[in-house]
């Protein structure tokens, strides 16, 4: 069996990241997880997780595209990959097509080569929507309908984590929406036609 590696980006998730690293583990995966210097405890308790999960933990202030690369390269040589949220939990299905040693298969993560990721062009410096950017220019080949995880209770608003106050919540909102229009690759044309459209209901 090839090398299995997976990969994710994480702040301020102290509540989900246990559930969400033991979901995944496997003594034969490396597990790569870049925190975004969160404020929550949650760099201490990957550091105690470290211990009992052997994980590679990192640091860097990125957004989530860029902090997948910076995992990504961490990653063995030739490895099969597939990344994660920190704020979910993972099942057997996971594990079963992992360890398939079949690639180009999306089921909510993309499932593919180190080598392929990176000769297209690897992980966009996106904050959101930077998910669906990756999956269309990486390419798949095919698409399985079964469920691999589960998304944990998180108090709040996702970009409500992030922000100090109102205003940085909605600054991050905002950053929220020009990322996905740009992952989606959506014109200004195609912005005012969206618009327009949404006036006539």
């Amino acid at each position: 069996m090839s090398d299995i590696c997976v990969y994710g980006t994480v702040y301020n998730s102290v509540g989900t990241i246990e559930h969400s690293i033991r979901s995944v583990f496997d003594p034969f995966y490396t597990i790569v997880v870049v925190d975004n210097y969160s404020t929550d405890g949650t760099w201490e308790k990957l550091l105690e997780l470290k211990k009992e999960y052997n994980l590679v933990i990192l640091r860097l202030k990125s957004t989530r595209g860029k902090g997948r690369n910076y995992a990504l390269e961490y990653c063995p040589e030739n490895s099969t990959t597939a990344f994660f949220d920190l704020d979910s939990i993972y099942n057997e299905n996971f594990h079963m097509i992992l360890k398939s040693e079949i690639t180009g298969i999306n089921v909510g993560t993309l499932i593919v080569k180190k080598e392929e990721i990176i000769k297209r062009g690897g992980w966009r410096n996106l904050n959101a929507g930077e998910d669906y950017e990756f999956k269309i220019r990486v390419g798949f080949k095919y698409t399985l309908p079964v469920i691999i995880s589960k998304d944990q209770k998180v108090e709040g608003r996702r970009e409500a984590r992030y922000g100090k106050n109102k205003i940085s919540v909605l600054y991050r909102l905002l950053k929220k929406y020009i990322d996905s229009t740009r992952a989606l690759n959506y014109s200004v044309r195609d912005l005012l036609g969206v618009y327009k459209g949404c006036l006539l209901y």
